[in-house]
C-alpha cells in the first residue's frame, strides 16, 4: 500500500530522472495498465531509446490482442537491440497473429538461438511451425518447451512438483 504514494512522490520529484517513470510503469501494470503505457511513453520523452520500456509497451500491446501496435513497438526494439530474445519474441508473435508466419519463424528462430532454454520462445516456436505446416518441427518444439518447462517448475517447486502441481500428499497409515 505504502508502494504507490512512494513512486507518485519518486515521479514527482524527479520528472526528467532515467528509469523513473519506467519503474512507476512496471509497478502499475498488472492495477492499471492504460496507466503504465502512460508511464513508460513518459519515459521515451526523457530516454527515447530506452528499450525496456519500448518492450513493456509491446508486450501491453500482444495481451490486448493489438498485434500492428505490437508489432510497430516490437520492430523498434529490435532495430536497437537485434540481440535480445524476448524482442524477437515480440515481433514474433506479432507477425504469427497478423499472418505473416514466415517472418515469425524467422525472428523466433532467432530468438530461439539467443535463449535456447526460454520455454515461451520454444512455445511461440511450434506455434508458428504449426501455423506453416510444418508438423515435424512443431513437435520438436513443442517436446522441447514441454522438458524446459518442467526443469522450471522442478527448480522452482523442487523435484515433488509434476507439471508445476505439487503431488497430493499420501494418506497417513
Amino acid at each position: 500500500a505504502a508502494a504507490k504514494p512512494a513512486f507518485e512522490l519518486l515521479v514527482e520529484r524527479y520528472p526528467d530522472a532515467p528509469n523513473v517513470h519506467y519503474a512507476y510503469g512496471v509497478y502499475l501494470l498488472e492495477e492499471d495498465s492504460d496507466r503504465a503505457l502512460a508511464e513508460f511513453q513518459q519515459e521515451l520523452k526523457t530516454s527515447p531509446n530506452h528499450v525496456p520500456s519500448i518492450l513493456q509497451i509491446a508486450f501491453e500491446h500482444l495481451k490486448r490482442s493489438e498485434w500492428e501496435a505490437a508489432k510497430t513497438w516490437a520492430e523498434r526494439v529490435v532495430e536497437l537491440e537485434p540481440r535480445d530474445f524476448a524482442a524477437r519474441r515480440a515481433l514474433g508473435q506479432a507477425l504469427l497473429e497478423i499472418g505473416n508466419t514466415a517472418g515469425s519463424i524467422e525472428h523466433l528462430e532467432t530468438g530461439t538461438r539467443l535463449a535456447p532454454d526460454s520455454p515461451s520462445m520454444r512455445f511461440m516456436l511450434a506455434r508458428a511451425y504449426q501455423r506453416a505446416g510444418r508438423e515435424a518441427d512443431a513437435n520438436r518444439e513443442r517436446a522441447e518447451f514441454l522438458r524446459l518447462e518442467r526443469l522450471v517448475r522442478t527448480k522452482k517447486h523442487g523435484p515433488q512438483a509434476l507439471g508445476g502441481l505439487r503431488e497430493p500428499a499420501s494418506p497417513k497409515p
